[in-house]
Order: C-alpha cells, then structure tokens, then sequence
C-alpha cells in the first residue's frame, strides 16, 4: 500500500490548487456553452449560425501563443491558447467543456478545439487505476485538471456580442418642432 497519496493528501492538494487559481492567480474567464438545441444546422449538419447560452465567468490557468500572420493576397491572422481548469471546481458549477465551446479572455474570442483530462495526483486516476477496482487503493489518486486547446476565432461569426455600433433606434421627435 501506497503511503502517500491518500485522500487526505488528495484533499490537501486540492485545497492548495483552489486557493491559488481562486484568490492568488485570479484569472477569469468567459465560458460560453454552445446550445445544440438552439442551433439549427443543414442536411450536413453544419451550423452557419450558432448559439450559446450566457456567460458564466471560471477561475483557469491561461496560456497564450504569439500571433502568426498567415497569406499571401490576405492579411489575416491566427492564436492558440491553453487554459487549465480544476476538475473539482467545474464539477461544483455543473460544467462540461467540450469541443466548440468559446472562452472569452485578454479580448479575444478562443474556439475550443481538444479537451484532455490527463493530470492525476500521484499518477492515479482513481476510475481506471487497476488496484481501484480490487478495492486495494480505493482512495489514492485524484483527477486534478482539465486542460484545453483553443484558437481565436472572428468575433462577427460567434453573434456573442454586436460587432458594429451607431446609433439605430427610434427616436420620438415632437412634430411641432
């Protein structure tokens, strides 16, 4: 039997994660979930114009790449990001990110493009762990995170938040002017 690595230990580390990603780190982001049933998609299944639920704001660890600029007749441009989550704190919201979501963060607009769960206390994970199913190490090991792959997508094609402003609304102006 192990002797570290306990629950107690899981709990411990735990504990130190949440206050640093929460309270010491503070990076907030925007998550948007795409909504499948208000998307309507064509015989291909592909969705020209998709929808998401409002913003919920979650604590990460976010990494940004440079900017690459890419094409010959066109000048346009492209960023990858990686954020980190805590698996617990996603699980206490009642969050599942998944590829497509959108992250808001730094004023850029990231579509997510791979989700990965491979980061364990003690190189355990406690679903799949051998000994975990005999019963031997029930409580060694813990998922800790929730990493995801992104790129920055063009705000005008998310319909998130108005691109162009002016002024467009109807205005009562008294006739007797």
């Amino acid at each position: 039997m192990a002797l570290f690595g306990s629950a107690r230990d899981a709990s411990l580390i735990r504990s130190i994660n949440r206050e640093l990603i929460n309270r010491y780190i503070d990076t907030e982001i925007s998550f948007y979930k795409l909504s499948l049933n208000d998307t309507r998609t064509n015989m291909y299944d592909e969705a020209k114009d998709k929808v998401y639920f409002a913003p919920m704001r979650i604590n990460c660890l976010a990494l940004k790449e440079e900017k690459t600029y890419t094409g010959d007749d066109t000048y346009d441009s492209t960023r990858l990001g990686e954020f980190a989550f805590l698996r617990d704190d996603l699980k206490d919201k009642n969050i599942v990110i998944e590829e497509g979501d959108i992250l808001e963060w730094d004023n850029e607009f990231y579509e997510i493009d791979g989700v990965g769960a491979s980061q364990y206390w003690t190189g355990r994970n406690p679903a799949t762990d051998i000994g975990f199913t005999n019963g031997d190490r029930s409580e060694f090991g813990l998922s800790i995170a929730i990493k995801v792959t992104a790129h920055v997508t063009r705000r005008n094609r998310l319909n998130i938040q108005q691109v162009r402003s002016g002024i467009n609304r109807s205005v009562n102006i008294p006739r007797n002017l």
